[in-house]
């Protein structure tokens, strides 16, 4: 399982629960079955990028703070929060081009 998987995972995972959602209710509001969510959370299955972009929409959260590693507090302004993501956005993308 790469880096970005286990953060999407965890972090997938702490959205979801500040939601208080359940796999299952999270899974009808993304119009998805329950195992889907479930095989996503344990790294079975991987999802689309337009179930990134359900799950972020439900989840009220940017796609990209699904992958990462730095969770963004909330009492940082916007300006800053989107400044620090894509810096490390362009850090992750600039590593993977390198290679």
């Amino acid at each position: 399982m790469t880096n970005y998987q286990q953060e999407f995972i965890s972090n997938l995972k702490k959205y979801r629960k500040e939601k208080k959602l359940t796999q299952a209710r999270l899974s009808e509001l993304c119009d998805v079955t329950t195992s889907t969510i479930g095989n996503i959370e344990c790294g079975i299955a991987k999802p689309s990028f337009d179930l990134i972009i359900d799950i972020a929409t439900v989840l009220d959260v940017h796609p990209a703070l699904l992958f990462s590693s730095n969770p963004i507090q909330g009492n940082v302004s916007k300006e800053i929060q989107q400044h620090e993501l894509l810096l490390e956005m362009y850090k992750k993308l600039q590593g993977y081009f390198s290679k």
